[in-house]
């Protein structure tokens, strides 16, 4: 056996996006897996296109297809629409979610809903004399029956 054969083992991915209008961006992904028994390549290609509130991308290759659009309404409130199909399971989830930032309040509460039948959100507190961030989460996910909440804080 060759020596890259035998001892380089691992997955290797390499990027390269270049803006190629003041919108618009262009790129590509390498991604080379080699080690137990299998050795595989896969090539995805994508883009970005920005304005000034807003944002569209897709990827698509081999692996699938993933497309993302973002509007920032305001200072206060975004949303967005993401669709991802993987072509190895072939599956596919769209979903919507929103952010609104309530500055008066310094919280932030962020959203989504998927077709999956999941639901989420996360609602941050952030304190003036205190150096954290209080945050409590939830997922529901009504296909399955199942809810998960939880509660964190984040010093800093």
């Amino acid at each position: 056996k060759q020596w890259y054969q035998r001892r380089v083992r691992g997955i290797w991915v390499g990027h390269y996006m270049q803006r190629v209008t003041k919108t618009l961006s262009l790129g590509g992904e390498l991604m080379f897996q080699h080690g137990m028994g299998a050795r595989n390549a896969a090539l995805t290609l994508g883009g970005r296109y920005r304005n000034n509130n807003s944002e569209f991308v897709v990827k698509a290759g081999e692996q699938g297809t993933h497309l993302c659009y973002y509007h920032k309404g305001n200072e206060q409130v975004a949303c967005g629409v993401e669709f991802e199909y993987v072509k190895q399971i072939g599956e596919s989830v769209t979903t919507f979610g929103y952010s609104v930032d309530l500055p008066k309040g310094m919280s932030q509460f962020k959203g989504s809903i998927d077709s999956d039948w999941s639901v989420t959100g996360v609602l941050e507190k952030r304190f003036e004399a205190l150096p954290f961030c209080f945050t409590l989460s939830g997922l529901l996910n009504h296909k399955k029956n199942q809810a998960k909440f939880g509660i964190g804080f984040t010093i800093g």
